[in-house]
């Protein structure tokens, strides 16, 4: 399936926050300060005002933990729990979905204004590619790395849903040559 360009960013900005908790290969929960917010936020082209307060951090880690805990459930499950978590998001955003567009972009959704918080901005963000998976029937391009000693998540935009490790922390390139090196010394 092609995904158009906003609910791509979005997924991958999504798997993004969901990997800033420390369980991937990283060591450390890399969203504790409201710089470390506004420079996700930078990374991943959010428009309008980037500054972030220590409120925005507080509201965006819960809104990585509901999603977390809505993802962690079993894959009959999940669907039901991400359309939940994500009605209940979007309610608690005010959302007032406006399209737009920016530059040489295509027209896409926003759900919340430019004014918003920059952690109501990201809660719209993370509900409406949720949203836009359901519908589509493709929650499960949503997954975890395959990798044994990974726990990171990530987002297959293959054609043919074949990606089984993340991009976080060489996974693909480790997991192979522990098997190669596996098959040598048989």
């Amino acid at each position: 399936m092609t995904f158009a360009h906003d609910i791509r960013s979005n997924l991958l900005m999504l798997v993004d926050l969901l990997n800033t908790t420390g369980t991937s290969a990283e060591a450390d929960d890399t969203l504790r300060t409201s710089a470390q917010l506004s420079d996700f936020a930078a990374r991943h082209d959010f428009s309008g005002p980037l500054e972030a307060t220590d409120a925005d951090v507080e509201a965006t880690r819960r809104l990585r933990a509901r999603f977390a805990a809505a993802l962690a459930t079993d894959a009959e499950a999940a669907e039901e729990e991400v359309a939940k978590a994500a009605n209940l998001t979007l309610a608690e955003t005010d959302a007032l979905p406006q399209l737009v567009r920016h530059g040489d972009w295509d027209w896409h959704l926003h759900a919340v204004g430019a004014s918003a918080t920059l952690a109501d901005r990201v809660a719209a963000d993370v509900a409406l590619v949720l949203i836009d998976l359901i519908r589509a029937g493709e929650l499960a391009r949503l997954g975890h790395c395959a990798a044994e000693d990974c726990a990171a998540y990530l987002a297959d935009l293959s054609r043919n849903r074949s990606k089984r490790f993340c991009d976080t922390g060489n996974c693909a390139n480790r997991t192979h040559v522990a098997a190669f090196r596996a098959r040598q010394s048989s």
